[in-house]
Parts: structure tokens; sequence; C-alpha cells
């Protein structure tokens, strides 16, 4: 790889690896299961990871982007074999297995999971998680994830390419019960280097959400940009997006009385302003601003007003010391209210610090600290009907249910999480890690029987090959 080929890599990678990393914290922080899983194992190939260790803007390489491993267990050819197995012990409280009851359980989880690198630019993994609950308010099950990577270049064009897909059953803070959803998502991505300055990429998105009794969300989407590199440490751009969402409900229950029981679907544009800036060799900055303008499609003679609300992504990575991480990262988003159906859109702002700081050489500790927002929106007026409660059984003591409620335009329920997290633990065997793991969160509703406050404590170990 030529020296003109890799400053087009690191360039054009700058945002995918920001993006991951803001979506991350705020699926962490807003989306994610109460019960804590073990850390996802990296499945990119052998380019993707080049890409990412040598990316100027980062201080330090992101946890989970390098495997150290990378001879693997078993070779045969140009196929090599990467077993992942994972085991966690987890001990919760406050978690909820239904709207307004919430239950003390331990939980392990085992999963036997493999990395598969076809070559140089291919890469597959699939990871199934089976899920053990000591309190008989939840239900055992495995859940399922599969990805495929792939990424390429052929003179100044650079390619990627990436299907992912899961299937869960975790009890998760928005729907305040265990919930069954399938995800299906398919991006290409592609860029130019016209020069040693200019920069051109494009990517085109395909997102799946299926939500088990509450609504499906199809979304479609594309984005174009060009970034300019005033100095090899220093690029800003623009980035043009546009979209479409397609929703359907699952839930016996209708959404409200004036749509008839589902959402409308949505037509979305989107601007932001991008730069990345390295200042030092300890410290560097990447942010994106700006708006997102959302258009309801009418359902009969129903209308609906457009949503134009500001998104952002942010990130500072700072190493003081070569044994000491510190990272902050912010964003705000818009998306379908795939987990609350009486809204028509979640508009969720999150923001959280980290500290990863290496002990007596071996030993790190990671301590992170997180707040929220998620608010729940909806641009016109209707009733949510009332839902009847389910009745007691042993081991469960069942839900009162909900009463009926009129909205209007606006935000309809509004949360506000904080959380804090810590991990200390070490290497082990070569290939082993293992680590003590503490979550606090504390989510405050504005809607009856979905706040919760929960503290959970578990021991985690994995091998990675």
């Amino acid at each position: 790889m030529n020296a003109k080929n890799r400053k087009f890599n690191r360039n054009t990678k700058n945002s995918g690896i920001l993006l991951a990393a803001i979506l991350l914290a705020a699926h962490l922080m807003n989306a994610a299961s109460v019960i804590m899983s073990p850390p996802p194992v990296a499945t990119t190939p052998q380019v993707v990871q080049e890409d990412a260790t040598n990316n100027e803007m980062n201080v330090f390489i992101p946890s989970g982007v390098v495997n150290p491993f990378a001879d693997g267990l078993f070779q045969y050819g140009p196929v090599t074999f990467h077993p992942h197995p994972s085991y966690s012990f987890l001990y919760g409280s406050g978690v909820q297995s239904s709207v307004n009851n919430q239950q003390n359980t331990i939980v392990q989880e085992f999963s036997p999971g493999v990395t598969v690198d076809l070559g140089r630019h291919w890469s597959v993994d699939y990871t199934p998680t089976f899920n053990f609950y000591s309190s008989k308010a939840f239900h055992d099950g495995v859940d399922h994830s599969a990805s495929l990577t792939g990424a390429t270049q052929y003179e100044n064009w650079n390619f990627g390419l990436s299907q992912d897909f899961s299937l869960t059953s975790d009890p998760i803070t928005e729907t305040g019960t265990q919930t069954d959803q399938q995800s299906y998502s398919t991006a290409l991505s592609g860029g130019y280097a016209f020069n040693d300055k200019w920069l051109a990429n494009f990517a085109v998105d395909q997102n799946l959400l299926l939500v088990s009794q509450l609504q499906n969300s199809y979304n479609w989407a594309t984005t174009e940009g060009v970034s300019y590199q005033f100095w090899p440490r220093l690029n800003v751009g623009v980035t043009l997006g546009g979209g479409y969402t397609k929703v359907t409900s699952n839930s016996n229950v209708t959404s409200n009385s004036v749509s008839g029981g589902s959402n409308p679907d949505s037509v979305n544009e989107q601007l932001q302003l991008t730069a990345s800036w390295r200042a030092t060799d300890k410290i560097s900055f990447q942010v994106s601003a700006g708006g997102e303008d959302v258009q309801y499609v009418s359902h009969g003679t129903n209308s609906y007003s457009d949503s134009l609300e500001p998104i952002f992504s942010a990130a500072i990575q700072y190493q003081p010391f070569k044994v000491t991480q510190i990272s902050l990262s912010a964003s705000r988003t818009v998306s379908a209210s795939d987990y609350f159906i009486a809204a028509q859109s979640s508009e969720v702002t999150t923001i959280g610090l980290t500290l990863n700081q290496r002990i007596l050489t071996k030993y790190n500790l990671v301590l992170g600290v997180a707040y929220g927002k998620t608010d729940y929106t909806t641009t016109f007026s209707g009733t949510i009907p009332a839902t009847p409660g389910t009745p007691a059984s042993p081991g469960n003591p069942g839900t009162s249910g909900t009463p009926e409620r009129h909205f209007s335009v606006g935000t309809f329920r509004s949360d506000d999480e904080y959380s804090f997290n810590a991990s200390f633990g070490r290497d082990f065997l070569k290939h082993g890690k293992w680590a003590v793991t503490y979550q606090y969160s504390d989510n405050e509703s504005s809607q009856q029987g979905f706040s919760q406050r929960s503290n959970q404590i578990g021991v985690q170990v994995s091998f990675n090959y």
C-alpha cells in the first residue's frame, strides 16, 4: 500500500470511526439491554484494521479494532479461524420484567463465537449468546449475532461493504420489559481521492428494525460528502444525506386514534459540517454538526407538520501519559420511535466520559460516567387507549396496565438516564482476559411505569485467538 493510498484511507475512515464510537456510546447509555453483555469482538478484515491503526486522528487505537492474536487458532490456506468464547456471571437488582415491575435476578451468558478471515479483504463472524436467568419473571433464550465485512481499494478508489444481523430478547429501558427484536443492517461505502488535499466519499445504507408487539421500521439512506486537508492533521468537510423510513405496527393496541394504529412514514434530509483535528500527539478532536429536516407522509386526509432538529456528534481523545487514556463523546440523533409507538420519533442526546488506566503494568481499570436524554415526540394530536394489566402468577406479581391518555403536538414522553460503570481486570494465559464489573443506572421517565434504578455486579471471562 503506497503512501498516498494510506493517507487516503486514514482520511476517509475518520468519519466512520467517529460515528461508530458515538453510536456505541449512545447505544450503551440509551438503547442497550439493562443486563450488561460481554464486550463485542472485532470482525474487521486486515485491510480495515490497518486503516484504523494508522489513522492519524486517533491518539489511541479504539478498543476492539485490532485483534492482537492475528495468527488465529486454525488456518487452512487463506482462511483463518479466530474463536472468541466468553462467559459472564451477573447479579442485577431493579431489572424490569414488565412495566412497573422490577426484579432481582442472576443472569449467566455464554457466547461461543468465531470470526473467520477469508483472505485479506473479507471477514465473517457468528456469535450465539445463551442467556440463563434465575428469576422466573424472565425467559431464558439464545441471542444471535452475525456479520460479513469486506474492504478493498483500486487506484484512488476505496470501497467497503458490511452486512449485520442480530436476534435478541433482552430487558431494555425503552420498553420496560424483556423485548424480542431483530435487526438487519447493510452498508456500502466508497471514496475517491482527487489529489493529496481533496477527498470525496459516499455511503448507501439499509437498516431494518423489527420489534415484537411494537412496530417495525425500514430505513433507506444515502450520504455524500467532500473534505479538504488543510494540513496533515486537520481535515474539514461537508456531508449531505437523505433517506426514507417506512413504519408498520405489530401491536394489537393502536398507537393513536388519528393514524389508525401505524405511525406515518417519513422522508428526511441532512446537512452536516465535519472537522477532524489532531492538535498534538496527545490530544485530538473530531466533530460533526448540522440539522435534519423530517417530512411525515400523510395518512388519508390527515396532515403532519415538518420537524427540523439539530444533530451532532463529537469525540475528544486525550492521553496525558502512556498508561492513561481519557475520552469524551457526545451526540444527538433523531430516528423512528420503534420502542414507544405512541410517538413518531425519538430524539436521543448523550454525553459520556471514560477513563482507561493501566495499573501495575498488567491490570486495567476502566471508569465511565454517562448521561442520556430521550424525547419521544409527535406532530399530531390523538388518544392512546387504555391497556389491560396482566394477572399475577407464581414468581410474577403481574402489572396494573396503563390508563387512557390524550396527547398533542410536542414531547409525549421524556427519559433521563444517568449511569456509572467500572471494570477491573487483566490478561491471562496469553489469549484470556478476566474482569470484575459494576454498573449503576438510573432512568427517570415522565411516563408512569418506565422509571427504574438498577445496580449490577458481575465477572466476565473471555478468550480471543
